[in-house]
């Protein structure tokens, strides 16, 4: 019984002294704890150690959106209309001058062939008053209004013109052809009257000699007195014959000049009246040549082409029918050539260490994360004073250009207006300044508070 006591009272020594050493166990426990205490110790000594000395870099996160570095091509349509027909998609690539988008064109055909008639009546007018100019024969009608004789209305211009031409020519030429008339009457008059001018002469001389021999014959007394008194009387009609043609003449004269005044008036007032209706033609013929012009390109322009070749984004028409009002956007085009940036909005608080030319790292939200892969880029551009939209806090805005290299190797579409978020580096700090810097900055600002 004593033997088994002592046993046991060796045994409950043993478990009352987990920490005395064993024959099994050299070591013992209380080595293991100070083993445990050295790592404990050992850990916090490097962690503190690396978190003094060792560098991390440090970024301004900033959120934006991608956009293209140019202006995005946004088609419109000057006069608005009727969509007709939508001849691409969202999302769609297009080339140069593939069409985009049909109008109805009905108000802009009819536009351009009111205006286009009026434009070949004035050219018809103008080949017309140009033959009356010059005075010749027919009218000289330009290629453009011959060949255009087919259609619609355009018979009548050219014979209307052609009637009108003629109707004028034989209304002058028969007034200059009555003047004519008048003139050689009235020259037939003048000679009429110089003949028998030339005949009074005659029979005057005649007379004279016989008065002559009468009166000397009468002296003698060998002829009567009545004789002699007769021919002096036929004299003097005579004489007075001649004076009285000779006014006649100057009045047969003064009708000629007066009625060759009134043919060059005619031509003068006729030339006149054609070049003033020539001027006005010409002033409406160019007049109209520049609404042609415009009415020609208001119905190419019922075909929206595209500017260039890009891919086609915010089309704001799906339906056919829809109002397309004048100047307003049918839809973006994004052209293939041109580069892509990030467009970020700054914290005005991190302005002070982002600069230009410093490193970004760009993550599209739009993206599986797990998956697409960050893109490095460059800070080309800050805003030179923060930016104050109507709602929102005030910001700085900064460009950054995507690595093209990058870029192509991910392999995937990048399009305008895609969110985005950037890391962009602001230089290094350690863990201990990261997590020392706060508490700093609060203990500043207690200190200097009253």
């Amino acid at each position: 019984m004593a033997l088994v006591r002592s046993e046991g009272n060796r045994d409950l020594s043993r478990w009352s002294d987990p920490l005395g050493e064993d024959e099994a166990n050299p070591i013992g426990w209380r080595g293991v704890l100070w083993l445990g205490y050295g790592i404990v110790f050992l850990f916090f000594g490097l962690f503190g150690l690396w978190a003094a000395l060792a560098p991390l870099e440090s970024g301004a996160v900033a959120q934006g959106q991608v956009q293209v570095v140019g202006n995005q091509r946004v088609v419109q349509h000057l006069e608005g209309g009727l969509i007709k027909q939508i001849l691409v998609r969202e999302g769609e690539r297009v080339k140069k001058g593939q069409p985009l988008v049909v109008l109805d064109g009905t108000r802009a055909r009819t536009q351009f062939d009111r205006v286009h008639q009026q434009y070949l009546a004035a050219l018809g007018r103008e080949a017309r008053l140009l033959a009356e100019r010059t005075d010749t024969p027919v009218i000289k009608f330009p290629e453009e209004l011959i060949r255009a004789a087919g259609q619609p209305g355009v018979a009548d211009i050219l014979d209307g013109e052609q009637r009108l031409f003629d109707g004028r020519r034989a209304a002058v030429s028969s007034q200059l052809s009555l003047l004519d008339r008048r003139i050689d009457k009235a020259r037939e008059e003048i000679t009429a009257l110089n003949a028998q001018q030339r005949s009074d002469r005659r029979q005057l001389a005649i007379i004279n000699e016989e008065i002559v021999g009468v009166r000397e014959l009468y002296e003698k007394g060998l002829e009567r007195k009545p004789r002699l008194l007769a021919l002096q009387r036929t004299e003097a009609e005579l004489e007075g014959s001649i004076d009285n043609r000779q006014a006649l003449k100057a009045r047969a004269g003064q009708a000629v000049s007066e009625t060759e005044f009134q043919k060059s008036g005619l031509v003068e007032s006729t030339t006149a009246e054609i070049e003033t209706d020539l001027r006005a033609a010409q002033i409406e013929l160019e007049d109209l040549r520049q609404q042609l012009t415009a009415a020609q390109d208001a119905l190419t322009r019922t075909t929206i082409d595209a500017p260039e070749a890009g891919k086609v984004y915010g089309l704001r028409f799906h339906t056919h029918g829809g109002v397309v009002a004048p100047g307003d956007a049918i839809l973006n085009l994004v052209p293939d050539d041109e580069e892509l940036i990030v467009k970020v909005q700054l914290d005005p608080n991190d302005i002070d260490t982002v600069k230009e030319g410093a490193a970004a790292t760009v993550r599209l939200t739009s993206f599986n994360q797990r998956t697409f892969k960050p893109i490095d880029g460059t800070v080309t551009q800050i805003s030179p004073d923060v930016v104050q939209p109507e709602k929102g806090p005030p910001f700085y805005e900064a460009r950054i250009r995507l690595d093209a290299e990058m870029m192509k190797r991910l392999n995937v579409e990048i399009v305008p207006g895609m969110p985005a978020m950037a890391i962009i580096a602001t230089g290094e700090q350690t863990m201990l300044d990261y997590l020392i810097s706060p508490i700093a900055r609060s203990l500043e600002t207690a200190l200097r508070e009253k």
